[in-house]
């Protein structure tokens, strides 16, 4: 299957959410033509309020008159739609009905992607009548200012569909992590889990406290995988001490296969996070939004300090 590779295109994207509402602005400011379906009206609401004041307050008003967001994806004029997005919660029957739609509608010459953050790519896009032109895209978040995207293979994904996704990315000006073999997680979120799982144990352990895992890691490797990566890292402080280290410590990692008990705990008494008002921490929520655009500034300040390094030790 033959991809045509526009600067600019036609994007769809499925679900205004927190992560779909990102997506598009990440397009729109690139010179895409972006459509987001949302079926429902109060999500539909605010993802434009959010649109207005995000493109605001990063001085890209302009990109505005290039997002629009539907109610059905049949409001949509499909004629000239390059690639979609489905980026809907992680239910494996909804992404299975929302593809369908999407391969009823679709050009053949669509690239369609799903945005899932845990499931395998396969078992997604199993769905499609040509699964060639499916692939795994998944975002991080704020999905508009971190450069990262996974691009993930599944068994049936065409080279020409991967070159594709990856020429597009490149010229949103973000970083495809290319993955060419489907598991479930992709890189970005096996590698998280199998760090928050430690973290949690030391946390139910009493081993150390929320705050300070936060501050081991922001002041410690967090802040230097920001410059180097962490297996050029081992490179830099010598492979001999590191499996000398390994070999004492490995041994004596939790390596459990049940959720937290803290974890669930706070999910049982009902503190998310945030969205809450409490989770780990307690937010107040007169200050919360101050302190969520803060945070996106400051994710944005350190996306511009790398990207004026190029890619430091990335030999």
């Amino acid at each position: 299957m033959k991809m045509t590779k526009p600067i600019s295109g036609h994007v769809v994207v499925f679900g205004a959410g927190r992560m779909g509402a990102d997506i598009g602005i990440a397009f729109a400011r690139a010179g895409w033509r972006c459509d987001v379906i949302e079926p429902g009206e109060a999500s539909r609401g605010h993802a434009r309020e959010y649109w207005s004041a995000e493109l605001a307050r990063l001085r890209a008003r302009g990109s505005a008159r290039r997002l629009r967001c539907h109610a059905r994806a049949q409001d949509v004029d499909w004629k000239a739609v390059d690639l979609v997005i489905e980026a809907v919660p992680e239910d494996m029957a909804l992404k299975h009905a929302v593809l369908r739609a999407v391969d009823a509608l679709a050009p053949a010459t669509a690239v369609i992607a799903t945005n899932t953050s845990s499931l395998r790519i396969t078992d997604v896009t199993q769905v499609l009548r040509d699964p060639q032109r499916g692939i795994g895209m998944h975002f991080g978040v704020p999905a508009h200012i971190l450069p990262a995207v996974e691009v993930t293979r599944g068994a049936a994904t065409s080279e020409a569909t991967l070159q594709a996704a990856t020429a597009w990315l490149e010229a949103l000006g973000k970083v495809p992590v290319v993955i060419q073999r489907d598991v479930a997680g992709q890189i970005i979120n096996r590698l998280q889990h199998a760090m928050y799982r430690e973290i949690y144990h030391l946390i139910d352990e009493g081993i150390a406290t929320p705050r300070d895992i936060d501050r081991a890691v922001r002041f410690g490797f967090g802040l230097k995988y920001s410059v180097i990566g962490p297996v050029v890292s081992r490179d830099v402080h010598g492979l001999p001490v590191h499996l000398a280290v390994a070999a004492q410590i490995y041994p004596t990692l939790h390596n459990g296969t049940a959720p937290s008990r803290t974890l669930a705990r706070l999910v049982e008494q009902g503190r998310e996070g945030v969205r809450t008002g409490s989770g780990f921490y307690e937010w107040d929520p007169d200050t919360l939004a101050q302190r969520l655009l803060e945070f996106g500034a400051l994710l944005e300040a350190q996306v511009k300090r790398i990207r004026r390094l190029g890619e430091p030790l990335d030999f």
